[in-house]
């Protein structure tokens, strides 16, 4: 008796650098495949846009994958091959977002670490679909209608919080540029994303700051002032908080450079 499939069959999960030395080339999706490339962090140009960390890109049959990104900016993504990928049953949005950022990472590592351990290849294909399409949101497209318009400048509200190259001051950013009150926004970035602003920023800091004692050999000083704390000792308290690690020990523990 055929068992029967209730989700398409997990290939290949893949972390992939874009190359900054050499060009590569887009290709395109075969029949009854789903390629999905998940931003995690840097930027990519696709269609004449240019996407940050937490877009979602399912390719199917005829779609181009990514192979651009804006200068000194490389992409990096997780990438998910799914196989008897029935367009028709599942109907996933070409490109989309990662409702909850917060959660993105700790996936990426879980993705990763359970299809090289060669876990049970059936639940982690369940997982992983299932975990997709529990997060993935239809970003709205430009439209002079009033709900869309406010969806899509949360969305503008998340990008600007990962800058961190700029001080933020939310009350002047939400009159200014976005035009609602400072409370309305939040609560509307709160319910969009399960967390406020300023909780959003932390994390994202504190992400950023992960990911530089891990690959980089900027000390770690230097580490906090890339994420924009005052100085060290309050790094250090938030860092702890969030990880339960000191930097230090966060290095010595993953480090590529040791």
């Amino acid at each position: 008796m055929k068992k029967r499939q209730y989700n398409p069959q997990l290939a290949l999960v893949y972390y992939f650098r874009a190359p900054t030395r050499y060009n590569f080339s887009p290709f395109a999706i075969q029949r009854n495949k789903l390629y999905v490339e998940i931003l995690v962090s840097g930027a990519a140009s696709y269609e004449g846009k240019v996407y940050r960390r937490g877009t979602v890109f399912c390719h199917t049959q005829g779609d181009m994958t990514l192979h651009d990104f804006p200068k000194n900016q490389p992409y990096r993504v997780l990438l998910l091959l799914f196989e008897t990928y029935n367009r028709r049953k599942w109907n996933l949005p070409h490109i989309g977002q990662w409702r909850h950022l917060a959660s993105l990472d700790s996936f990426v590592h879980d993705a990763l670490e359970d299809f090289h351990l060669k876990t049970d290849s059936d639940l982690l294909s369940e997982y992983l679909f299932a975990s997709l399409r529990q997060n993935l949101l239809t970003v709205p497209d430009m439209t002079t209608d009033r709900r869309a318009e406010l969806s899509r400048e949360i969305f503008v509200v998340r990008d600007k919080l990962e800058h961190l190259d700029e001080d933020i001051n939310w009350e002047e950013f939400s009159l200014i540029r976005a035009g609602y009150s400072p409370i309305y926004l939040r609560a509307l970035f709160k319910a969009q994303f399960n967390i406020s602003p300023y909780q959003y920023r932390l994390r994202y800091r504190i992400q950023t700051a992960c990911r530089l004692l891990a690959e980089s050999t900027l000390t770690i000083r230097e580490i906090s002032g890339e994420t924009r704390f005052r100085n060290l000792e309050t790094f250090y308290r938030a860092f702890k908080k969030q990880t339960g690690m000191t930097p230090a020990q966060y290095r010595q523990k993953n480090s590529l450079h040791s």
